[in-house]
């Protein structure tokens, strides 16, 4: 089967996901040619191609499905054997079902190409040829002692993201909206989801904590289904509330006071980790003070959505010097386009090694 039959199927199948022009560009852009994989192309003088690895193994989280989806859709699309560890069931996720259901919706010439395990299969996890795994910095630190040296190992480790207010006082109605989208879209679980909104020190938080309240409820109005909230999580939800309550924060509620969304007024400026699930925290930092405030994550900040006017350029300076891996307009935090560098790394090219052909007399 050639990359683009592969493309097509791809796209049939899924094509609000994968649409047929995405992919195209994901391969024009990261091998330079479509065909890069099925024949030689010419390439600063020379001849090259692209070999895929035979066998990719792929370790799920368990929080959100999406990331996996993505990961066995490059596996597709290099025409390699996947074989997929599924996250064990959460009864805060459906990211299992969702995997296996995403599966199931493959054609049949695809299916063929994905096994799924349950549990780590460590004489398979050895023969690969690359590794894709998401979860916690342990699992990657646990998996890095398992694996050869010569494997590619693409390890997505903790990260965060978060949203910054550029003059708060001009928000617009459309952009409240923006905002909301990036914090409930996948209920605020996968590291593209914010957990905290950053706005300067002199905003008027009252005006813009009623505005973002408005936008949040209206959100979650049109999300269908609602997520779940089982008890643990409504326990970690009720925590965060009443906890800011005592210590004298503002909060903004659902009329009903509802599970679907929290934001939190906090006067401290250093980053904390949200409990998720709709939770969102509104600090004030001033620009000269944004790495001391984000100085935990360092390095671990994937996305920076931008509600407003462009960053200043001594902010996006800060942001940088943490090591912010993605810049993009409020709205779009968690739907970045399939050729984005993933942590900062091509997320195809990554994968397949290359083979030259220099001239021979």
């Amino acid at each position: 089967m050639t990359t683009r039959q592969r493309i097509d199927l791809l796209a049939h199948a899924y094509p609000r996901y994968f649409p047929r022009t995405e992919l195209l560009r994901l391969l024009r852009t990261q091998l330079g040619h479509v065909d890069a994989l099925d024949t030689w192309i010419q390439h600063e003088g020379i001849r090259v191609r692209a070999s895929a690895p035979k066998l990719i193994y792929h370790i799920c989280a368990g929080n959100l499905a999406v990331s996996a989806w993505t990961s066995l859709m490059h596996g597709l699309l290099l025409g390699a054997h996947n074989v997929v560890k599924l996250p064990s069931e959460r009864e805060d996720s459906t990211a299992r079902r969702e995997i296996l259901s995403f599966i199931r919706g493959l054609p049949s010439s695809l299916q063929k190409l994905v096994e799924t395990h349950g549990t780590l299969d460590t004489h398979l996890l050895r023969r690969a040829d690359a590794i894709i795994a998401f979860g916690s910095d342990a699992t990657m630190n646990n998996l890095r002692a398992q694996i050869r040296w010569n494997q590619k190992f693409i390890a997505h480790g903790h990260a965060v993201s978060l949203l910054w207010i550029s003059e708060p006082e001009r928000l617009t109605s459309r952009q409240a909206r923006a905002c909301a989208v990036d914090i409930l879209t996948y209920d605020q679980l996968g590291c593209l989801s914010p957990q905290a909104i950053y706005i300067s020190s002199n905003a008027n938080v009252e005006k813009l904590g009623h505005q973002l309240a408005h936008a949040l409820e209206l959100h979650w109005k049109k999300i269908k289904p609602k997520p779940a909230r089982p008890l643990s999580v409504a326990a970690r939800i009720t925590e965060a509330r009443d906890m800011a309550h005592a210590l004298g924060h503002r909060v903004w509620l659902p009329p009903n006071k509802h599970l679907g969304w929290t934001l939190i007024h906090d006067l401290d400026s250093t980053f904390q980790p949200s409990p998720l699930h709709g939770v969102i925290y509104l600090r004030q930092v001033g620009e000269s003070r944004v790495s001391q405030a984000l100085a935990s994550v360092a390095g671990r900040i994937s996305t920076v959505g931008v509600a407003g006017k462009a960053l200043s350029s001594r902010l996006e300076k800060a942001f940088l010097s943490l090591g912010v891996s993605r810049f993009c307009a409020a709205g779009h935090m968690q739907f970045p386009p399939l050729t984005w560098h993933h942590d900062g790394r091509p997320t195809l090219s990554d994968l397949v090694t290359w083979i030259d052909s220099e001239s021979i007399q």
